[in-house]
């Protein structure tokens, strides 16, 4: 329903009246959750008439600009995800499993052999009516990932033989409701269900599957009335019983819970990635490779959520590596000092060989699905650690801030700039009172005292996106004409702002529906992006809704074609 963009009729805030006309309209279609819950007393809504993409009308319900329930045909009001994941209760879940979320999110509806049975024999699917509202979870993850209505009834379902539509999606997450306000968006919260065991699934026949059929075909008020004797002592028996649970409960309680083996773990994370790095890209490799190089371009984009090294053990690269080397994944040789390259992979390692990575945690968990539009960047940083924290605090550092290492140089020179420190005979840096304390009472070039102070900080690394757009040339647009006469629209230091260009050109070749292409200039080290025809303004449009990037970096929008020839 809400796939495809929907476009927004009006906006309109509700008053004290009608927010308590909808309030008693929630109180009757859930009963079962107070109202303070569904529709807070004090509380800012909105009312957002819609049309859908395929032209059905609707009204969406948004309280403090998130959006909490919206409204079908017949005036039923449906709670979107961010209300499910705010009152769990609210509604009754179809389980299903972790690999059908992609195709939901795609627009599929929910098929009877992806739903989860609830019970055996006529409880399979619950007592549910047709089109009853259902919520959809994971079976890893009890929380909300989609609402649909019942497309039969529980026993309508039961008699299909497991084929055919169960649930008629409505709202999935990932889709353009969910991302009503981008600046409150949210993922999907992460509660464990209880795992699945072999008797929650007795063999066809068994004593066990009798019990659990006659259990749920008989009501409790059929049940034969125990005589009193052997009631007083089942009643005996169940206290007892309970005492030594409680006991057993306690002395469990106090006991820390180990944490478990699939518990995703920073390191876990980041051999996963390196495994997946190495499954995936291992024949491609250009050997010998960087081993920040093979960091960044290999393993970050495997990563199921953002690395952060100095979160794991190892605390820098060249330490997890070192174990990847005593494990056998890989042979890395040092060129020079503090340069390591990967020089062998092996790809027959039984751990990699068994390695298996069919689904993305991220794709399963249900983490948005969008391009990519910028390059991952890990840059090299320097910590300021409790030594040299006197130092760079006069120049509004913090502890523990990381500083780029071709950035210490320049905060060096301006320090010592600042204070005159420069001896004009010599050329050398003469240390103040604070110098001193990290490099002594000796003079010094400003590379020397560089040097020192780096040093006493901590080294570590940082993932950047590219997004910064502090310190690099502006983007430059410009015309040139081609054979013919034809005019076509050049864009300069576009991969200075981290955007992917595959991604660009594609974006340029629907939008603009030219010709778009890249120019490698004659001894230059960047490229150079040619769309044809006069595109000046489909490019800065692009670049600054789609990239956001700031319109003072762009150059060149006087170039716009402003409007069609007049014809004589």
């Amino acid at each position: 329903m809400f796939l495809k963009p929907y476009r927004l009729k009006s906006s309109a805030a509700l008053k004290g009246s009608e927010s308590k006309k909808l309030r008693a309209r929630l109180e009757l279609a859930f009963p079962h959750v107070p109202g303070d819950n569904l529709l807070p007393a004090k509380a800012n809504v909105t009312q957002l008439k819609i049309l859908t993409h395929g032209g059905q009308p609707s009204m969406v319900y948004c309280v403090d600009k998130q959006p909490m329930f919206f409204e079908l045909d017949g005036g039923q009001l449906v709670p979107t995800l961010y209300t499910l994941w705010a009152t769990p209760d609210i509604l009754p879940y179809f389980t299903t499993h972790e690999g059908v979320l992609p195709k939901l999110s795609n627009g599929a509806d929910l098929m009877l052999p992806g739903v989860v049975p609830l019970g055996v024999g006529h409880q399979m699917y619950g007592h549910f009516k047709k089109d009853q509202l259902i919520a959809v979870n994971l079976t890893n993850n009890s929380s909300a990932v989609g609402v649909g209505q019942l497309a039969r009834s529980s026993d309508d379902l039961y008699m299909c033989g497991g084929h055919g539509v169960a649930v008629k999606m409505l709202h999935m997450f990932g889709d353009k409701l969910w991302a009503h306000e981008p600046s409150m968006l949210q993922q999907i919260p992460l509660v464990k269900m209880k795992p699945l065991t072999g008797d929650d699934f007795p063999a066809l026949g068994s004593p066990e599957h009798q019990r659990k059929a006659t259990k749920a075909s008989q009501p409790e008020q059929a049940s034969s009335p125990e005589p009193i004797s052997q009631a007083t002592e089942s009643a005996e028996l169940e206290s007892s019983t309970a005492a030594l649970t409680l006991d057993e409960s306690s002395e469990t309680s106090a006991v820390p819970e180990a944490p478990s083996p699939d518990e995703a773990t920073p390191e876990t994370l980041l051999k996963k990635a390196f495994l997946a790095a190495l499954k995936h890209n291992g024949k491609k490799l250009p050997l010998p490779l960087l081993t920040s190089n093979f960091f960044r371009l290999y393993v970050v984009p495997e990563a199921a959520e953002p690395i952060d090294l100095k979160k794991t053990r190892y605390k820098k690269l060249s330490n997890f590596l070192a174990e990847m080397v005593d494990q056998g994944f890989i042979v890395v040789r040092e060129e020079t000092k503090g340069v390591d390259k990967i020089i062998s992979v092996d790809l027959e390692h039984p751990e990699l060989v068994n390695f298996i990575t069919d689904v993305k945690t991220g794709d399963s968990s249900g983490a948005t699905t969008e391009k990519l539009l910028f390059h991952s960047e890990l840059k090299e940083m320097y910590i300021v650690s409790d030594v040299t924290a006197a130092f760079f605090t006069k120049l509004n550092y913090k502890r523990g801030e990381g500083i780029p290492v071709g950035q210490v140089k320049k905060i060096v020179r301006e320090y010592v700039s600042k204070h005159n420190l420069i001896d004009p005979q010599t050329k050398l840096v003469r240390p103040d009172a604070v110098l001193q304390e990290l490099c002594g009472n000796r003079e010094g070039t400003l590379s020397e005292l560089t040097s020192i102070i780096t040093s006493k900080m901590e080294h570590s690394y940082q993932m950047c996106s590219g997004k910064d757009v502090s310190g690099k040339p502006q983007i430059q647009m410009s015309l040139a004409t081609r054979s013919g006469n034809k005019k076509v629209t050049l864009v300069s230091n576009i991969e200075a702002y981290g955007i992917i260009m595959a991604e660009l050109i594609k974006l340029c070749k629907q939008g603009a529906a030219a010709s778009t292409s890249i120019v490698k200039l004659p001894h230059q080290k960047h490229e150079q992006l040619q769309v044809q025809g006069n595109q000046i303004r489909f490019i800065y449009t692009l670049l600054t809704e789609t990239y956001k990037v700031p319109p003072k970096c762009i150059l060149g929008l006087e170039l716009a074609k402003d409007g069609k020839k007049k014809r004589k």
